[in-house]
């Protein structure tokens, strides 16, 4: 391992060296290749923060190479030219080649040349230099903003440091002795707003004392202008604020006196600017329109009634619910005028996803402008929208075949702009010579409001409820198991806090039959296969057998059936037996039909603003119960029972209780350059009337999204080396930390480590590599470490990782730690987008 680091290391500073001399080229003395820009505070190196005033900045590096700045000046500016010069270079050239691909190709490879010496610009980086100017602006930036932050006496110094072209730039700033407010005074022309202002003293920002902020003034104005439109006064305008500030011209005192002005309104009539005095407008009349128009022909509409304070009118027959309305409209009449209320009002009917685009218009009522009549206008959606897909598509389930879907989509099904969603989906095709199919089909209705199962109904669009009434099944033949399965749902999701959102599962069931369980050894070959091993080498009954392999299903069932009853050579605490035991506890597990009746409640939180916020943290925790009412009834109703666990539809149905925990945190440490970490826990703990959790609420460890130094699914349990193509268990443990970068253009870069497994706990599974029996077994943790590239497509972004097993939970004790990092050893993973 040393002897490969250390080649890796020198071709590295080999290939930096080569780089740094052609980086340098076409440069010169007066404007060198910029390699760094410090920034120094009164004598200490400045925060990130500031040294981000400084730009341009350096040139991206890689393992200290620009690769950006190679492939820009890699790009030939004469491409075109060049290629033209070559054709004429021999007189016959140029109709040989047309005569071979033609004159449209010839000059489509011309195109191409040019082409990819622009996508080299495009995609790189040009050389970031330093002149003099550019360092007189930052030295301008620097004390401009020490400045804004109280400290007019800043001075700035910038120096040089240039040798063979390349240079590093020092800024050194003294801001001296700040500068503070003092008295703060007020001059508001309008009564009214002098008397809201004072009422509302206890939020000011601007505090005598306080060292002077230019932003603090910005906040200031900000919050002013904010507490005037929110407390009724409707015409205010920005502009009407600003602030005087003294300051002593002999520099011996560093107290500022403010006085802050508020102008009267000022309007344009006739050319004329007339001033007014600020009023509070109050909500008279409240008129609701809906049809195709929008608005624009007002006499198209038709009263079609009123309710609780709104005129309704409409170009067709009301379709929608009145209180729905007036729930979503959030002033009313004799309310103060709200810039919030008018933005919240737009934000939940636009939520209720009925209508596009809904506007409000306000006009005055009176001469005094001191009543505000607001006209709401509502342009319904398509009621009805089609989708339909086909593709043909190939797997190795599915060598060759036709997958579809489609969807309908009703809006406003019941007048509460409820949305109906039928789907339906399925691939049909053949595998080698068997015809397979798989259809599903769900059914969604979603409705912005609380829906009780008995038609009560619950309206508080400012928490923007949601109901979702779901019911769904799917069916296979000819792939796996078979499997049938039937779904039912009904779930509520509420907005407590802005990015804070609860969801409550009151009832959720699933029910899924195997139909051909014979087909298990001839889906998991691999337990079939170590079957195969086992019974070669067993004195066992030969009609198992054809072709030395166990016959599927009779041959392996009776098979495992002598070993389990002790008919062959096998006895109990032979690694054998017990080998053949465990595989017959897993078929027997994964058989199994399994009945869920489960309730649950998630709560998730992010303080993400927009998509492209770098810097943000998320968590999300959910728990979920199962089979506790069914428990219930069982007894009292006297169900039918089997090795101790009671039937319904002669399925044991599941009982468990399931906490997931995940969090996220993400920190931008530069433009280019991300921190993210994650941290997942979760335990489902079988209790009543179970002894194991169903495969499909179970945790799995390996993949794209995981531990990427294994598969999806050849994680764990434990240190067992199963050998199964699915592993899962009921305790999982996930820590994930990744370093995201820029290498070139939209190539992106990313080194990263997995920590994580999968355990069995309070369950049926007694082996103890798989068990998880106390904080001892952390040391099962397996590590995966690697790096990825990706490239941005904007709309989204595709991810290849390589991963390697640095710490693996399988190998015996004291060598289980590999830090080889072989290609070999690479775990290759693609995904899509971010892992987190």
């Amino acid at each position: 391992m040393t002897t490969r680091f250390s080649k890796i290391l020198g071709f590295c500073v080999l290939l930096a060296i080569m780089s740094a001399c052609s980086a340098t080229k076409d440069l010169t003395d007066q404007a060198p290749l910029l390699l760094s820009s410090k920034v120094f505070v009164n004598n200490e190196l400045a925060v990130d923060s500031i040294e981000n005033i400084v730009q341009p900045k350096p040139n991206q590096r890689f393992l200290g190479i620009p690769f950006s700045l190679l492939l820009y000046q890699s790009a030939n500016n004469q491409a075109g030219s060049d290629f033209d010069n070559w054709l004429e270079k021999k007189p016959k050239r140029q109709k040989r080649l047309e005569a071979i691909w033609s004159k449209k190709q010839l000059d489509r490879m011309r195109a191409y040349k040019t082409g990819f010496q622009e996508w080299k610009k495009r995609n790189g980086e040009a050389p970031v230099v330093s002149d003099s100017l550019s360092r007189a602006f930052n030295a301008q930036k620097l004390t401009a903003f020490y400045s804004n932050e109280g400290y007019f006496n800043t001075q700035v110094q910038s120096s040089i440091n240039s040798l063979n072209k390349k240079a590093k730039v020092r800024y050194d700033v003294q801001t001296n002795a700040p500068y503070y407010l003092d008295s703060i005074s007020t001059n508001i022309l309008s009564p009214v707003l002098d008397s809201i202002y004072h009422a509302n003293l206890a939020h000011k920002v601007l505090q005598s004392g306080n060292r002077f902020r230019t932003a603090d003034f910005e906040k200031e104005r900000n919050r002013l202008f904010e507490l005037f439109r929110n407390a009724g006064v409707y015409p205010f305008q920005y502009n009407s604020i600003d602030f005087s500030v003294g300051i002593d011209s002999s520099g011996v005192d560093y107290r500022l006196p403010v006085q802050l002005n508020i102008k009267n309104y000022s309007e344009n009539q006739g050319g004329t600017t007339v001033e007014k005095e600020y009023r509070i407008a109050k909500m008279n009349k409240i008129e609701v329109y809906l049809g195709a128009s929008g608005g624009d022909v007002t006499d198209s509409y038709n009263a079609v009634g009123k309710y609780d304070g709104l005129s309704l009118f409409s170009q067709e027959k009301l379709k929608y619910n009145r209180r729905l309305l007036r729930e979503s409209i959030s002033f009313k009449t004799g309310e103060v005028y709200s810039d919030l209320a008018r933005s919240t009002t737009l934000r939940q009917l636009t939520r209720l996803q009925s209508f596009d685009y809904p506007s409000i218009r306000y006009s005055y009522a009176n001469d005094d402008e001191t009543l505000l009549d607001a006209a709401i206008y509502l342009m319904p959606k398509e009621r009805y929208s089609l989708q339909f897909g086909l593709d043909l598509t190939q797997s190795d389930i599915l060598k060759r075949g036709i997958a579809f879907s489609s969807g309908l989509s009703v809006l406003n099904v019941f007048r509460g702009a409820e949305t109906l969603e039928l789907g339906a989906r399925g691939s049909l095709g053949r595998s080698a010579d068997v015809a397979i199919s798989e259809v599903a089909w769900d059914l969604q209705l979603r409705a912005p409001q609380f829906l009780f199962p008995f038609g009560k109904r619950l309206n508080k669009q400012e928490k923007a409820p949601q109901t979702s009434f779901r019911i769904g099944a799917a069916n296979q033949k000819n792939i796996g198991l078979d499997k049938e399965s039937l779904s039912a749902a009904i779930e509520y999701s509420w907005q407590a806090k802005k990015n804070r959102r609860w969801t409550f599962s009151f009832f959720d069931v699933e029910f899924v039959n195997n139909k051909n369980e014979d087909n298990y050894f001839g889906v998991y070959t691999n337990a079939y296969n170590e079957l195969n091993a086992i019974a070669a080498n067993t004195d066992t009954n030969p009609n198992y057998f054809t072709n030395n392999k166990l016959i599927i299903p009779s041959g392996a069932q009776g098979f495992i059936g002598d070993v389990l009853q002790q008919q062959t050579s096998l006895v109990p605490g032979d690694a054998a037996y017990n080998r053949v035991q465990r595989i017959e506890e897993r078929r027997s597990r994964l058989t199994q039909n399994n009945l869920i009746l489960s309730s649950g409640i998630q709560f998730f939180s992010s303080n993400k603003n927009g998509v492209f916020d770098r810097s943000f943290a998320q968590f999300r925790t959910n728990v979920s119960w199962a089979g506790n009412l069914l428990q219930a009834l069982a007894k009292p109703l006297n169900w039918k029972q089997t090795d101790g666990q009671y039937l319904l539809f002669d399925v044991p149905f599941s009982q468990y209780i399931k906490l997931e925990t995940d969090w996220i945190r993400h920190w931008e440490l530069s433009g280019s350059q991300v921190m993210a970490i994650r941290a997942f826990a979760g335990a489902a703990i079988p209790f009543g009337n179970a002894d194991n959790i169903p495969f499909n609420r179970s945790f799995f460890g390996g993949g794209a999204y995981d531990n990427r130094a294994w598969e999806v699914y050849r994680l764990g349990p434990g240190s067992s080396d199963t050998g199964n193509e699915f592993n899962e268990a009921n305790l999982k443990l996930s820590f994930n930390m990744e370093y995201r970068f820029d290498v070139i253009g939209s190539f992106k870069g990313a080194l990263f480590v997995d920590v994580g497994n999968i355990w069995n706990i309070a369950d049926n599974v007694e082996e103890d590599a798989r068990r998880f029996d106390g904080f001892r077994d952390l040391d099962e943790l397996a590590v995966g470490s690697g790096f990825g590239m990706r490239y941005d497509f904007g709309l989204f972004l595709l991810r290849l990782d390589l991963g390697f097993k640095t710490h693996n939970p399988v190998r015996p004790e004291g060598s289980r730690w590999d830090l080889s990092y072989q290609l070999k050893n690479a775990n290759a993973t693609i995904g899509i987008n971010y892992p987190f």
